[in-house]
């Protein structure tokens, strides 16, 4: 069987194709939320992810050393003033692409680890769930407040694939941004996909795992469907339903510490 996020990932798909199917071409122009980029933009993004599962593309993002920078690049180099076909190249080459990872996720394969620039190694099982990421994250956070569009529904099957592509990434990157934790730290996310992770430091480096929130040092209470926004600094945590028990202080300076890529 392939990776268990490719329902999420098809579900996905399918609400980004039909917020798409009637964007138009002031639409595609208009400044998104993300800084510097326009909706058009963001799905040329969101494709060029996609191509580099099945292009020469992959080899910038397993060997570069700035992620960010690299989509910078890339984006400048696929912009194009004819942004109609934009919806219909994500059409393509998210088929391809999901058709790719059924392939690439099998047993046998899934279990094969490959780095994400400067973030870490991680399995190909979980390259799905990190493109439910990208494209849940990117139409309603960057694209539909951007359009005054209401976001489309999720639900807990697609954000149990974002929080699970999050807190791996937050495990792989932060360790030296998270290299001061000496103590345990629950972080409990509600509502749909949502859970309890224990952040605690392993032999020098960070392990974060599900478990329990008793015995934590601190406690970190947030909204599941909140997490992706104030853990990427779409929006401060301060500005999110957030609390933190017990010792706030370390609890604080781990949420000052999160800013996932």
């Amino acid at each position: 069987m392939s990776s268990a996020h490719l329902p999420a990932l098809h579900d996905e798909r399918r609400a980004v194709l039909d917020f798409c199917r009637d964007l138009s071409a002031a639409d595609l122009g208009a400044p998104s939320a993300a800084a510097g980029w326009s909706v058009a933009d963001v799905l040329i993004h969101m494709t060029t992810v996609l191509r580099a599962i099945l292009t020469p593309t992959a080899a910038a993002y397993m060997t570069t050393r700035d992620v960010e920078r690299l989509n910078e690049r890339l984006v400048d180099e696929k912009r194009s003033h004819t942004t109609k076909q934009l919806p219909g190249e994500f059409e393509t080459w998210s088929r391809r692409g999901i058709a790719a990872l059924t392939v690439l996720t099998m047993p046998g394969l899934n279990a094969i680890r490959i780095p994400y620039g400067e973030l870490g190694w991680y399995p190909l099982e979980l390259a799905p769930a990190m493109l439910v990421y990208e494209w849940h994250t990117h139409v309603r956070h960057d694209i539909a407040p951007a359009l005054d569009r209401p976001t489309p529904p999720t639900d807990a099957r697609r954000m149990t694939s974002i929080l699970r592509w999050l807190t791996t990434l937050l495990e792989h990157s932060h360790r030296e941004a998270l290299s001061w934790l000496d103590t345990s730290v629950a972080l409990t996310l509600t509502g749909p996909g949502g859970g309890t992770w224990r952040l605690e430091p392993r032999g020098g480096r960070l392990r974060v795992r599900p478990g329990r929130a008793a015995g934590a040092t601190a406690h970190i209470a947030a909204m599941s469907v909140e997490f992706p926004q104030w853990s990427t600094r779409r929006l401060p945590w301060r500005a999110c339903a957030v609390a933190v028990t017990g010792d706030t202080e370390i609890g604080t300076r781990v949420l000052d510490s999160i800013n996932l890529v």
